[in-house]
């Protein structure tokens, strides 16, 4: 496994100056980003990492890293949003050279609320919904609602909209808890209801992010990336270079499975003044895509 010092000497990078000067950012890994040379796969930041902030809050800090591409929380678009609103917030965000490519996570209940998620996704002009369809279990807790996910397999086909399902870990263990669990409900569903894996969740629920990449890529629409302290649903969200999961493996199994979606952050840990781990996480896994090349 890389060391975090072998690692930084390969990839010329150093935490403290990503941590401290955010603007660094912006050599060499970012252009190379942007040419597209030898990457199959682009970097974002996943709105929720930005639930404390208005949305231009959230494009400053988006493009004071160098960063692209967001996947836009109702939060900052609202479902009710009309078509004047959605131009304002894609013109706002090409203030900022951000685009918005997908939406979600968008949490659905009933079949109005799958259709309303749809219909939003399309007015909104982007082509990826990140989804989590539930129904309330005995307890009120909820479960994962595989008769809406019928529904939402229609809506795909109608829509040529991609749904990816979001897992959640062990806190929610009947909600898709792994990427396996998303699989299990969809396996023989249209190809374009899928899964946002979330790396993070992944490894809390005891399983193997980079095995769920390779087996599943198939069905991988989206992606957040994190890292977290243990895989254990005591597992906190931690800075990228500090946690458990070894991200070198998980962007070489991209490479391996040529990955053609977002790579969303998504930081949970600070989140009234995330900034440093923001840049800390995005200037890492820079890094490593720079020296796996």
């Amino acid at each position: 496994m890389t060391t975090r010092r072998s690692f930084f000497k390969s990839a010329g990078l150093g935490i403290a100056a990503t941590a401290t000067a955010p603007a660094l950012i912006n050599l060499s890994a970012a252009a190379a980003e942007s040419s597209g040379a030898n990457t199959t796969f682009k970097l974002g930041i996943a709105g929720y990492t930005f639930a404390k902030f208005n949305l231009e809050e959230a494009l400053k800090m988006t493009r004071k890293v160098d960063v692209t591409y967001l996947c836009i929380k109702d939060f900052h678009l609202p479902l009710a949003c009309t078509p004047e609103e959605v131009t304002a917030f894609h013109a706002k965000c090409k203030e900022y050279g951000v685009i918005g490519y997908g939406c979600g996570p968008i949490y659905m209940e009933t079949a109005e609320a799958a259709k309303t998620a749809f219909e939003y996704t399309k007015r909104v002009g982007v082509k990826t919904l990140v989804g989590v369809p539930f129904k309330k279990g005995a307890n009120g807790q909820r479960v994962e609602n595989q008769e809406l996910l019928e529904l939402i397999n229609d809506l795909v086909q109608e829509y040529d909209i991609k749904y990816a399902i979001h897992n959640h870990g062990p806190d929610m263990p009947e909600l898709f808890p792994s990427a396996e669990s998303c699989i299990a409900r969809i396996k023989d569903m249209d190809q374009r209801v899928g899964i946002c894996l979330d790396i993070g969740h992944q490894l809390r629920d005891g399983k193997d992010p980079v095995k769920a990449i390779l087996d599943h890529h198939e069905r991988l629409h989206d992606m957040h990336i994190k890292n977290v302290t243990e895989p254990t649903k005591k597992g906190r969200g931690i800075e990228m270079p500090r946690g458990a999961i070894d991200m070198t493996a998980v962007v070489n199994a991209l490479r391996k499975v040529q990955y053609r979606g977002v790579c969303s952050l998504e930081y949970e840990k600070d989140m009234q003044d995330p900034i440093l781990g923001i840049a800390e996480s995005i200037g890492y896994f820079r890094g490593i895509m720079d020296a796996t090349r």
